[in-house]
């Protein structure tokens, strides 16, 4: 026989029941981890798809509760795509409000050594939802290069001032391009092509003069003088007879040392065949090395050598006689090293 005083113990046990399953659906930490949890929802995903990401990444201590969370704030009918992170201590509420409201966590694009267009592309497709494959295509259309980015397929990647960007994970192509591009209207500002135009060049040209000092030098002092060595070269109409510009056209990236073999290969990147600088830039240049073309070092020196001593910098002539004397001891070097 159920008395007042046992009814009201029951009643007092439905609620702390009540009480313990709230805290557990709507306060308790759900996410089963001691750290943060990554989680990527692709464009046109839908509830199921993320109930099976959060499965797979084993994010959550119960995926029940969670369930039951959702679907009282209709998370159902509001997945958004995106690039989230599960804080520790995020409880279900917390989670499906972050979820249901798109509020992603940017991402970072590391922009750095990048010498073609297929590894920029690759870089672009592992950091952000953007198709490596797509995005390929678009640097390889000529009417895209040119309507969006005022270039053609050669010199798109001069398009790029190399940074570190922040983006939405699954940022749309075109707003992609966009931020790239007020990036370079940004960094090209008016005392900057000043200075490319007091040397005859554009940002352009500067930039393809700066991807090829950015792979001639080892140490970034010497930019300013390797520069200066380029520029005295323009001037004369004298071949620049860069060797990485013949690696680059090979795309022959883990040479150790220039041979004839580069050297006879005919190609408009051929620096040895042709005056003047190559179609493209050769890589996506530092800052530093677009700014080292701009303010370079005013000098003499016709020619460049690498330091027989291995030490990393340079040694620099006027004549031609000196450079053949510095270039034979450091081939010596080389074999002696078994460098070939």
């Amino acid at each position: 026989v159920f008395t007042m005083k046992k009814i009201a113990v029951l009643i007092l046990l439905i609620v702390v029941a009540l009480a313990i399953a709230g805290y557990v659906v709507l306060v308790s930490p759900n996410v089963n981890t001691t750290k943060n949890i990554y989680i990527k929802i692709p464009t046109g995903s839908s509830y199921t798809d993320v109930l099976n990401i959060l499965h797979e990444k084993q994010a959550l201590k119960n995926e029940w509760s969670f369930n039951l969370v959702a679907g009282l704030k209709k998370y159902e009918a509001h997945v958004n795509p995106g690039y989230y992170v599960l804080n520790k201590g995020m409880n279900n509420r917390q989670i499906v409000n972050m979820l249901r409201a798109g509020l992603q966590t940017p991402v970072k694009l590391v922009i750095y050594n990048i010498r073609t267009k297929e590894e920029f592309a690759g870089l672009v497709g592992r950091t952000l939802e953007l198709d490596s494959a797509a995005v390929i295509l678009q640097l390889n259309d000529e009417k895209f290069c040119k309507s969006m980015m005022d270039a053609d397929t050669a010199t798109i990647l001069s398009r790029f001032i190399v940074d570190n960007y922040e983006f939405y994970w699954n940022v749309s192509a075109d707003k992609f391009f966009a931020k790239l591009q007020e990036a370079y209207r940004t960094f090209w500002n008016d005392e900057r092509r000043a200075k490319a135009a007091a040397i005859n060049l554009t940002p352009q040209s500067t930039t393809i003069l700066a991807s090829i000092v950015e792979k001639e030098v080892i140490r970034d002092k010497e930019l300013p003088t390797v520069a200066g060595v380029y520029l005295n070269r323009l001037k004369i109409n004298m071949p620049l007879q860069a060797d990485p510009t013949l690696v680059f056209a090979l795309r022959d990236f883990d040479a150790r040392r220039v041979t004839s073999y580069h050297k006879d290969f005919d190609t408009p990147y051929n620096t040895y065949k042709y005056t003047g600088l190559p179609p493209g830039p050769i890589c996506m240049p530092r800052k530093k090395s677009i700014d080292a073309v701009l303010n370079y070092e005013d000098h003499e020196y016709l020619y460049f050598c690498a330091n027989p001593d291995m030490s990393g910098y340079s040694l620099f002539s006027k004549s031609y006689e000196d450079q053949m004397r510095v270039a034979a001891q450091y081939r010596q070097k080389l074999n002696k090293m078994n460098i070939h």
